[in-house]
C-alpha cells in the first residue's frame, strides 16, 4: 500500500533534500488513520541550526540539511517514510510499531545517525538533532492530535538539553503548554528581573540560593554552585542526578580554559579536543558536559559559578539563554561582593 501511495509522489519532492514534501507526508498518514493502521510519527529538529547559518554559512547549512536528510531516509528505509516538514525540521511516519521498545529504538537509531558528520565539506561540524514522537491510535486518533503531542514530545526534549528524543506519554507530558516566541520573551524577562531581586536583597546569601535552586531546577541542570580556591558553595542538585560527590576543581585549571573577554567557558560534550588536564579532572567526577562562568567585578575575581551535567553521556547543547542568565547571575554576585567587601566564604 505504501509503494502504491508513493508511486505517484515522486515529482512531489523537497528540491534540496530530495525527501518527499510535508503534503505528501500528510497523505500518507490520512491513509494510515483512514484504514486505521497504527504507527509511530515524529519531528526531528536540527539543534541550534541558526547558529550552524551564521557560523559557517547557508551552503554550508544546506549541505548539513542534505547529509542529514540522507542518513535519516536511510535508517527508517522501508519500514515507512522521511520527509521535511520545513527549514530544519524532519518527519518520519513508520507503520505497524507502537510498542514502547519499538519506539525507542527507532528513536534511538535516528539520533545516533545524525552524529559525527565527518565529511570534508562539512568541516566535521559537531551536529545534534532533538526528537518527539507520538502514536496512532494510542496518543490521538486525528492527525491535528498527533501532532501536537508530537510537538510536546519534541519540546520536553529541547528543554532537557536537546540532543535526545522524547515518546509521548499521557501521564507525564500531558500539561506541557507550548511556548510561543513571545512566551519566551517573557519568560526571560521574568528570570532576569527575578534573578536580579533575589541577589540584590539585604541578605546575599539567602539571594544566591534562592537563585541557584531556581534557575537549576528551571534549566534542569544536574549540579549548579558557587566555587572559590576552597570549596563548593550553595550545590544544587536536580532529583534525576545520582551524583552527589563534585569535587573543587583547580582555579588554574578554570582560569585558563576561560575566554580572558567574557570569563565564560563552556563545552556541550566532553572530547579529546579539551586540555588533558581538564579531562582528567571532569571524568573522575563522571561529567560529560560544562559551563563556567567567572565571578568578577571591578577587575577582581571571587571564584566561578559552576554547572555540570553528568546523567546524559552524550552531554548538553548549551542555548545562548543559559549562557545569558548564567553570566548575568555571575556579574550580579560579583557586584554584591565587591560593594560589599565580602568573600565568597564569608557568607
Amino acid at each position: 500500500m505504501k509503494h502504491d501511495y508513493f508511486y505517484d509522489k515522486r515529482e512531489n519532492v523537497d528540491s534540496l533534500t530530495k525527501l518527499y514534501n510535508r503534503e505528501v507526508i500528510f497523505g500518507y498518514i490520512d491513509i494510515l488513520i483512514t484504514k486505521k493502521i497504527p504507527f509511530v510519527m515524529g519531528i526531528m529538529d536540527v539543534d541550534n541550526f541558526k547558529y550552524i547559518n551564521d557560523g559557517y554559512g547557508h551552503k554550508t547549512g544546506d549541505r548539513a540539511l542534505m547529509e542529514i536528510a540522507k542518513r535519516i531516509d536511510q535508517i527508517v528505509g522501508e519500514k515507512g517514510v522521511v520527509g521535511r516538514y520545513g527549514g530544519d525540521e524532519f518527519l518520519f511516519v513508520i507503520p505497524e510499531i507502537i510498542e514502547y521498545d519499538d519506539v525507542w529504538q527507532n528513536s534511538h537509531d535516528l539520533l545516533e545517525c545524525t552524529k559525527n558528520l565527518a565529511s570534508k565539506d562539512l568541516n566535521e561540524l559537531s551536529m545534534t538533532v532533538s526528537l518527539g514522537s507520538s502514536r496512532f491510535p494510542l496518543d490521538s486518533t486525528n492527525i491535528d492530535g498527533l501532532f501536537e503531542l508530537a510537538d510536546k514530545a519534541l519540546y520536553r526534549a529541547k528543554m532537557k538539553g536537546r540532543n535526545c528524543f522524547v515518546i509521548y506519554l499521557k501521564e507525564k507530558h500531558a500539561n506541557i503548554n507550548l511556548k510561543t516566541e513571545r512566551d519566551k520573551i517573557v519568560s526571560s524577562t521574568y528570570i532576569e528581573s527575578m534573578i536580579f531581586n533575589k541577589i540584590c536583597q539585604e541578605n546575599l546569601k539567602v539571594g544566591i540560593i534562592d537563585v541557584i535552586n531556581y534557575v537549576g531546577s528551571f534549566f534542569m541542570i544536574d549540579h549548579l554552585c558557587v566555587c572559590d580556591e576552597d570549596a563548593l558553595y550553595f550545590d544544587y542538585y536536580h532529583p534525576i542526578c545520582k551524583n552527589r560527590d563534585f569535587k573543587i576543581l583547580p582555579s588554574k585549571i578554570m582560569k585558563s580554559s576561560m575566554n580572558p573577554q567574557t570569563g565564560i567557558f563552556f563545552k556541550n560534550l566532553i572530547g579529546d579536543n579539551l586540555n588533558q588536564n581538564i579531562m582528567k579532572a571532569l571524568e573522575e567526577q563522571n561529567i560529560y558536559s560544562i559551563l563556567w562562568v567567572e565571578i568578577k567585578s571591578h577587575g577582581k575575581s571571587f571564584g566561578y559559578l559552576r554547572a555540570d551535567i553528568c546523567s546524559n553521556p552524550s552531554g548538553r547543547i548549551w542555548q545562548n539563554l543559559d549562557i545569558d542568565i548564567l553570566h548575568n547571575i555571575a556579574c550580579l554576585i560579583g557586584v554584591e561582593l565587591y560593594y560589599n567587601n565580602k568573600e565568597i566564604k564569608d557568607l
